[in-house]
């Protein structure tokens, strides 16, 4: 039989294998023959036919390792490699074996079983080691966050040009030898101390810890978010710690300033996109999930309608090893009302193991349930390769994918040579299959393809990096994205071209923030309008029925007949009647807190026109104005009944108060309806006003225009913003010395 065939190929999947103790044979699945490219008939049974797959020195390894496995229920998983050649001997592979003990007889092993796949070869495409520490280079001088290495004591040894701007130092290399305490107060200083040394001792990293920097050199203290990781030797034993900062100043003070307005908004969370869901715990303790995004099911091999009333199906899935602390973590988070962030094991039928972080915010209903908003996202291939990779590609690819920015090469062509698992996520793409294509093959439009494109291109001429300070992305959902890039030359050492490295911020938050912040001014501003609106109204409707009061009161007094006397009794009660309904209407503007939308009521205008002459009762006597009105009866409209009353007051006062002294005020008024839209038109043959002269100030506050000494130049003003601030308009026509015509788009 041949042993091994010229060529191997490299997307295999893994086999599955085990060894019966008992009988002392041996199972492989059907993926073990296509390592070799025989057939199923010539896959081994027993340790002698594996001979014929193995070398010696490996077939020795390979069963001293797997027999020699320790007789307590104590022991672990086990994993080894075995290195094979190809029959021409100038291609080797290897093959990773893992496997543990998963039945137990009278304390001694019965069944070990485990899996057995290709280890992958460099890709042709992928940088090379060389190219891999230019990239480092080129990333620790350009990325816009803070990268430093430290040692054992905490003493820098290497920053990047970032942090030394943040240090308030010239060169990164005045950093080397000195600590925390040389440039942070002293509290912040020790906690990252503290930090370091638990780093360093766990061997377990911290991600993305918030904390408030304080400098000793009197600066203000900032805030960052940040990463810190063990550095390894050589040898393989932890010789410091390295680790990531970002600046979150801007958004740690946009989110205090906005907390109130933003109570809702907190429950959406920010991260990336994978199982989202919401979680419910009820009074009698039964949790469910009402919500789950279509993700639940390649997380947990569930339907979102299988754990609606039930979250069992979910902890069924958990690892029995971390079942308790999985469902302990959650009561904490909800008893405490504090951040839920959790990274554990499920165990699925079709996919084996897998690792999943979890991030929720919980908070307290008022019938007493709790609430959780958060998402869960598969981590299995992080965990796979932190094992994997060599230890420069690790540390190197942590720096890089524990940072939530976009990092990718492209070469003159504009196909990717590297790209982060950020970009892998925004584009929806594993990492390997982006590797040699270009921007339009991965889903972006031709016209940002092209875009980008012609930027890279410009880098590459001149030589020079760029910077793009906002660039709008609409994702298929409708979402808006925006990202800050820097573009910055990049030497392909492998090939010998220009490349182009670009690093990019999500700055969406940020522009958010923003758009919050102008919103918010922007309701403050239409407030204060109101306000100030409201504030106009009573001071100019209480004063006209307050006037006509008063001259009614004066008349009253000066009158000897009792009949007149009643007259004027009657006018002075309904005039008091309808300053009754006016404070009324003006309390109800107050009581709905100026919402016009819920000022409305059906009005008809003839009444309410007549009700306003009443009003005027004594001006329209004592200077016999005469009126013309074609109104239909039947006219009605939904208004705000105060606006209403004022702008119809306003300008049949306004026709009286500028009456010509030749002639008797005659003031016509006429409304109809056409297209669902409701007109009024009001004409005098008073005083008229140079339009020409006046026209552009005619509406403007406290503008008068015939010397009337008691004029207040607010009416038109007034009744100009109640028109248009209930989605009409108003135009006027006037010729002075024979009158004035208002007309009004009502709605």
């Amino acid at each position: 039989m041949e042993q091994l065939k010229s060529l191997v190929r490299r997307d295999l999947k893994p086999a599955y294998w085990s060894w019966n103790v008992k009988n002392d044979s041996l199972t492989f699945g059907a993926s073990f023959a296509d390592f070799f490219e025989c057939s199923d008939d010539d896959v081994p049974s027993t340790f002698d036919e594996l001979s014929g797959f193995l070398e010696e020195g490996e077939l020795n390894k390979f069963t001293e390792i797997v027999k020699c496995q320790p007789s307590h229920k104590e022991a672990g998983r086990f994993d080894f490699e075995t290195i094979h050649e190809t029959t021409n001997e100038q291609q080797r592979f290897s093959l990773v074996w893992k496997g543990e003990i998963v039945e137990w007889d009278c304390g001694k092993p019965a069944l070990i079983a485990g899996q057995v796949r290709q280890k992958p070869s460099a890709a042709k495409n992928e940088l090379s080691i060389k190219e891999q520490a230019t990239l480092f280079k080129k990333m620790m001088n350009y990325l816009p966050d803070c990268i430093f290495f430290k040692d054992k004591e905490s003493r820098f040894i290497a920053i990047n040009n970032a942090c030394a701007k943040k240090l308030g130092l010239e060169d990164p290399a005045e950093a080397d030898g000195k600590t925390d305490f040389d440039f942070f107060d002293a509290e912040h200083a020790r906690q990252a101390r503290e930090d370091e040394v638990e780093v360093m001792k766990s061997e377990q990293p911290i991600i993305n810890k918030t904390e408030k920097e304080g400098s000793r050199h009197g600066k203000k203290s900032a805030w960052a978010s940040t990463t810190k990781l063990p550095l390894y030797g050589d040898n393989g034993n932890v010789v410091g710690t390295f680790g990531i900062t970002r600046d979150v100043t801007r958004q740690h003070h946009a989110e205090l300033e906005l907390q109130q307005a933003e109570a809702t908004l907190n429950r959406l969370s920010e991260q990336v996109p994978g199982f989202f869901y919401l979680f419910e715990r009820n009074n009698e303790g039964q949790s469910y999930i009402p919500f789950a995004s279509s993700g639940v099911e390649d997380l947990f091999e569930v339907s979102p309608d299988e754990v609606k009333n039930d979250i069992n199906a979910i902890i069924e899935r958990v690892h029995p090893d971390d079942r308790i602390q999985f469902i302990t973590s959650i009561q904490k988070s909800l008893n405490g009302l504090t951040l839920w962030e959790h990274e554990f094991r499920v165990l699925l039928s079709k996919n084996n193991l897998r690792w999943l972080r979890g991030r929720a915010k919980p908070e307290k209903l008022l019938d007493g349930t709790s609430r959780g908003y958060g998402y869960l996202t598969d981590i299995t291939e992080e965990k796979e390769q932190y094992e994997q990779i060599t230890r420069l590609q690790e540390q190197l690819q942590q720096v890089i994918d524990f940072a939530p920015t976009l990092i990718f090469v492209k070469d003159l062509e504009g196909r990717y040579l590297m790209a982060n698992k950020s970009t892998a996520d925004f584009y929806g793409l594993p990492r390997k299959e982006m590797i040699g294509k270009r921007d339009i093959d991965i889903g972006v439009s031709e016209e940002k393809a092209q875009k980008y494109r012609k930027a890279d291109q410009k880098v590459i001429e001149n030589n020079e990096e760029m910077f793009i300070p906002e660039d709008k992305t609409i994702l298929p959902d409708g979402r808006e994205l925006w990202h800050q890039t820097t573009k910055v030359p990049f030497l392909n050492t492998d090939s010998g071209k220009p490349a182009v490295l670009s690093i990019v911020t999500d700055i969406t938050q940020r522009k958010q923030n923003e758009i919050e912040l102008r919103n918010s001014l922007d309701i403050i501003g239409e407030q204060n309008k109101r306000l100030k609106n409201f504030a106009h109204i009573v001071s100019h409707n209480l004063r006209n029925h307050a006037g006509n009061i008063s001259m009614l009161l004066s008349l009253y007094d000066m009158e000897e007949s009792q009949e007149e006397k009643e007259e004027l009794l009657s006018h002075l009660s309904s005039a008091s009647h309808r300053l009754n309904e006016s404070i009324a209407d003006l309390n109800e503007i107050i009581d709905q807190q100026y919402k016009t939308g819920n000022d409305l009521k059906e009005l008809n205008l003839q009444e309410t026109i007549s009700k306003i002459k009443e009003i005027l009762t004594t001006d329209i006597l004592a200077n016999n104005v005469k009126f013309e009105e074609q109104v239909p009866a039947d006219l009605s409209l939904e208004y705000n009944p105060a606006y209403l009353e004022s702008i119809i007051l306003n300008l049949l006062s306004n026709a009286i108060k500028y009456r010509h002294p030749d002639r008797k005020p005659k003031i016509s008024i006429n409304a109809w309806e056409e297209s669902d839209k409701v007109f009024l038109e009001i004409s005098d043959n008073g005083l008229g006003i140079d339009m020409e002269k006046f026209g552009d100030r005619l509406f403007g506050m406290y503008n008068t225009f015939h010397g009337n000494d008691n004029a207040k130049g607010i009416g038109l003003y007034i009744t100009k913003n109640q028109i248009e601030s209930m989605g009409g308009s108003i135009a006027v026509d006037s010729i002075p010395g024979e009158g004035t015509t208002f007309k009004i788009q009502l709605k």
